[in-house]
């Protein structure tokens, strides 16, 4: 080895990592010979694994690495962050490099950075399509009393991930007949926190807490839907919303009908506020 490192052929990055050919490397070679620089079970976290996972830009600086115990060596240019609880559900590979999870990764930078921040970073998860609901309900669950959970928390509960447009033909149609009859305007395909857990809604009017689902045959026909849909609905009613369904032949055939259901629980919702004030 010294006799290639003499000769120009390698080039030491860290101790015990070595570059072939030239020292220079890509930021994703800069990434891998952190993780490799600080053992068996380390894994790109925190701002680097943002970087990695597309989620947020790279600014430079120190590049974070999250091991299974405490380091008691320092690496120039490497944060190491001590995370013995890494399960295999916080820990992805991307380009060949061991990396935490968006979700985890979403956690890490929530221990440090303000909610503004976080915002925009799960945003550009939720926009990317690699953000996943029950995967980071799982670990808010189990991360209870860390640091960086309830300012997550925070940003997840206001719903504004993402973009606000109908994921279907169906939902477009019902979006309309909301419109034409005057209704407010909803949020759709927003995830609400019902308790522990994240569950997406087809249609949120959040002010007056009401919810209505769309039902597709397609989707919304096999027992094992309909029992998500029955566990949602209860945790709906638990949690002081409004809801209720409108099926596709609805929409289709009695439009009429099916813009009243929303309008009828709006209503509702509007004389309960009152009666409370």
């Amino acid at each position: 080895m010294w006799k290639a490192v003499q000769a120009g052929r390698l080039h030491r990055i860290h101790h015990g990592v070595y570059a072939v050919g030239r020292p220079e490397l890509a930021l994703r070679g800069r990434f891998m010979a952190a993780v490799l620089a600080c053992g068996e079970g380390a894994v790109l976290s925190h701002g680097a694994a943002a970087a990695l996972h597309g989620i947020r830009k790279w600014h430079g600086g120190r590049i974070d690495v999250s091991v299974p115990r405490e380091s008691p060596i320092s690496r120039p240019g490497i944060r190491t962050h001590r995370h013995p609880g890494l399960r295999p559900a916080d820990v992805t590979v991307v380009d060949g490099i061991p990396v935490t999870s968006v979700s985890r990764t979403l956690l890490g930078l929530a221990t440090f950075q303000r909610e503004p921040q976080i915002e925009r970073v799960c945003n550009q998860a939720a926009t990317m399509r690699c953000l996943d609901m029950r995967e980071m309900s799982d670990l808010l669950k189990r991360s209870r009393g860390r640091r960086g959970v309830r300012r997550l928390r925070n940003v997840l509960a206001r719903g504004d991930l993402g973009e606000n447009v109908p994921a279907s033909g169906l939902e477009v149609r019902y979006r309309h007949l909301c419109a034409e009859a005057g209704l407010p305007k909803p949020e759709i395909n927003r995830f609400l926190l019902l308790g522990d857990e994240y569950h997406k809604v087809d249609f949120l009017w959040r002010r007056q807490r009401v919810v209505i689902e769309t039902d597709g045959s397609r989707y919304h026909s096999t027992g094992w839907q309909l029992a998500r849909d029955a566990h949602r609905d209860e945790l709906l009613t638990e949690h002081g919303y409004l809801h209720g369904r409108v099926r596709e032949d609805e929409i289709e055939q009695a439009p009429n009908r099916a813009v009243a259901r929303a309008r009828d629980l709006l209503v509702q919702a509007t004389r309960t506020t009152e009666r409370r004030t």
